[in-house]
């Protein structure tokens, strides 16, 4: 059983490495974003991060024998939480501008 569970991180972790370069190349890459595709990002990192955390909470219990999959499933996880945060956790401009005159006065 220890075996399937490790097939299935491994495909869960397959698909979010091609959503991340999927990211890359039409998120990070492009100059300018359409409202559709920032829902796009959305939804796919919305699920992602959904059945990460699902498995992990198995994975990280003290008792489940097969530590690979805990530390896999927690990188991954990092990662898309990176991911939401710098797209869809974005500071307003007002904030950003109040930030940076604290940091960099005149």
């Amino acid at each position: 059983m220890q075996e399937e569970a490790w097939e299935q991180v491994g495909r869960w972790s397959g698909v979010c490495q091609r959503f991340l370069d999927w990211q890359k190349q039409h998120i990070l890459g492009s100059e300018q974003l359409s409202p559709e595709r920032i829902e796009r990002h959305r939804a796919c990192l919305k699920w992602l991060l959904r059945f990460g955390r699902a498995i992990y909470l198995t994975a990280s219990d003290p008792d489940y024998p097969d530590k690979r999959l805990n530390k896999e499933l927690r990188g991954r996880i990092i990662q898309l939480e990176h991911s939401w945060r710098m797209m869809h956790d974005q500071l307003p401009d007002s904030e950003a501008e109040q930030l940076i005159q604290e940091v960099f006065p005149e």
